[in-house]
């Protein structure tokens, strides 16, 4: 899957067990750490465990993005019930230049291609302003926020 926008050509391509350090990395990142539910790094162990799950299950789109063929950032979907949940992580190396948006849109479009959902939602930190932005960019709408505060989003999807 291959994309446009912001100036940004990203393609997309299924993670793997061999993504898992450069995964743990992205989310160790200092600004991911700030932004996350937990506000905490996670441990080698507990992210394996994680991202083996999450490549068993049937229901988890989890993409590497990649520009020129160099990984800038990984989006996943959590599909159920005809909605899905968004989240990205952009490498520090990458920020700053609208590459998320390309990513959002590669996912976006890949969704949709799939028909694999009609309505997808994110929940970001609302001091995370640059994702904010991101995803109300490419089209999604705060719709409220969560009891922890994070604002919630929403995009419907045309297959």
């Amino acid at each position: 899957m291959t994309t446009g926008g912001s100036g940004h050509r990203v393609t997309l391509r299924r993670a793997g067990e061999g993504d898992g350090a450069l995964l743990r990395e992205w989310r160790n990142d200092a600004d991911a750490v700030r932004f996350s539910a937990t506000a905490r790094p996670v441990s080698p162990e507990a992210h394996a465990r994680w991202l083996a799950a999450r490549l068993a299950d049937s229901d988890t789109r989890l993409w590497i993005a990649e520009e020129a063929r160099v990984p800038v950032g990984q989006v996943r979907v959590d599909l159920a019930d005809g909605s899905g949940v968004v989240s990205i992580a952009v490498a520090a190396v990458a920020r700053g230049g609208g590459i998320g948006q390309a990513m959002l849109r590669a996912a976006i479009e890949e969704i949709a291609r799939e028909d694999a959902a009609i309505q997808l939602r994110a929940l970001i930190h609302p001091d995370n302003i640059a994702s904010l932005r991101a995803f109300e960019r490419v089209g999604f709408r705060r719709v409220s926020s969560d009891e922890r505060g994070f604002v919630v989003l929403e995009l419907a999807v045309s297959g």
